[in-house]
């Protein structure tokens, strides 16, 4: 949904002036400021919001105001107590922005390992609870991740290592970055996310510096789960690769993957990938991403899940089909049906701004908004056909042949 405009911002808070007890208008005004960053104004418009069902979105609300008003450990504060009311509340981007700026470069200062540990694994637990759907995948992930967290000594006893790495790969926005929470929280490990601006630098040997800073403090606070997204832009094809330096990069990420002796046990490494098929073939060797994972777009309870979630404290029609519009969407990731509500909501809104009238937003709005969506993950999906089709010699792609077949891309 675009940024909404001042016009339409400023016909709300009029609306509000009018009707101050409104919960729901006001959480559409605080919105509107979020989005035109009027961090102030939220500070005065939020906090009625703490005595009602929304207290969550204000809390949550008050946070961004702080962020924006510099004030990181307040933000940090509310924050955490919005999403220990409603987990829905977690947002993967704020967390980041929430990140101190230098928990990388102190370590090199040499402070403990406990408390990079603290600063680097600040974000909430998830569990698999908090994904809707996708049973296959997270089936397969237990029996590939979890159990061996959770039964060491049978497999042990069988001399299997605890730990290795998995790459996830499928469409963007579908949801890899928070299965590797909801992973991590299910083995109650510490979760390292890793941005590539946190490990790449411009001065020769600072990316390998940092590269070994980050898996020598999982290694001090095990068991440790290690997430790095994008990593085709770590771990891309050396022989793609026209720097020396960058081919450097790659080398020293391998090294750090293999470890030494039973270094990196009970440390598993997580990538995530929307282009497998440049990821260095090297990376893809027992003991380091010897696990692929496709993760396809949210199956039809899932899609349900996510419509309840971001329709959450907003006026929505009682008798809304959330089952009818999941059936409706296949195909669509998690961000396609995040803005699939949101324009839904544009013409209920269009109407109360220019009657003052606030209707619930119904069913036919849906199929409306459907009408003018197509699902962002089919370039995608038509793409990958081709690399199944042609690349697939050693099954690494069967997970996804046999969901494109699913949806009739492979007859």
């Amino acid at each position: 949904m675009a940024q909404m405009n001042r016009d339409n911002l400023d016909a709300l808070l009029s609306a509000l002036a009018l009707s101050p007890d409104n919960a729901p208008l006001r959480c559409e005004v605080v919105r509107g400021l979020i989005e035109n960053s009027r961090w102030a104004e939220i500070e005065s418009f939020a906090p009625p919001l703490l005595s009602t069902e929304h207290k969550a979105f204000g809390l949550s609300a008050l946070a961004r105001a702080a962020l924006g008003a510099g004030a990181r450990e307040k933000a940090m504060e509310l924050y955490g107590q919005a999403i220990n009311l409603d987990k829905k509340l977690i947002d993967e981007g704020f967390e980041l922005m929430l990140e101190p700026e230098n928990a990388i470069s102190v370590k090199a200062e040499g402070f403990e390992e406990e408390k990079a540990a603290v600063a680097r694994d600040r974000r909430r637990k998830l569990s698999f609870e908090d994904v809707g759907g996708m049973e296959q995948l997270k089936e397969r992930i237990r029996l590939d991740i979890i159990y061996p967290f959770q039964h060491p000594e049978v497999y042990t006893a069988y001399g299997r290592k605890i730990g290795g790495g998995i790459l996830m790969y499928g469409p963007p926005g579908c949801g890899k970055t928070y299965l590797a929470r909801a992973t991590a929280g299910e083995i109650d490990a510490h979760f390292y996310a890793i941005s590539l601006d946190e490990v790449l630098s411009m001065w020769l040997g600072q990316s390998e510096k940092h590269l070994s800073e980050i898996f020598d403090t999982a290694r001090a606070n095990l068991p440790a789960i290690i997430f790095i997204d994008e990593i085709d832009a770590l771990g891309a094809k050396r022989s793609q690769l026209h720097s020396a330096s960058t081919r450097t990069i790659v080398s020293h990420f391998l090294a750090e993957m293999d470890g030494i002796g039973d270094r990196n046990e009970q440390i598993l490494v997580l990538g995530a990938t929307n282009t497998p098929w440049n990821v260095e073939p090297a990376l893809r060797r027992p003991g380091r991403f010897d696990r692929v994972l496709f993760v396809s777009p949210p199956d039809e309870p899932a899609r349900e899940a996510i419509l309840r979630l971001h329709s959450k404290g907003r006026k929505m029609a009682p008798d809304l089909s959330y089952k009818i519009l999941a059936q409706k969407t296949a195909s669509f990731s998690g961000a396609d049906l995040a803005a699939f509500v949101d324009r839904a909501c544009e013409l209920p809104l269009r109407e109360a701004i220019k009657t003052g009238a606030m209707r619930d937003v119904k069913t036919g709005d849906f199929l409306k908004a459907l009408d003018e969506m197509r699902p962002s993950t089919m370039e995608w999906l038509r793409r990958a056909k081709n690399y199944v089709t042609y690349a697939n010699q050693d099954g690494l792609y069967d997970d996804l042949a046999r969901y494109l077949e699913s949806i009739r891309l492979i007859q």
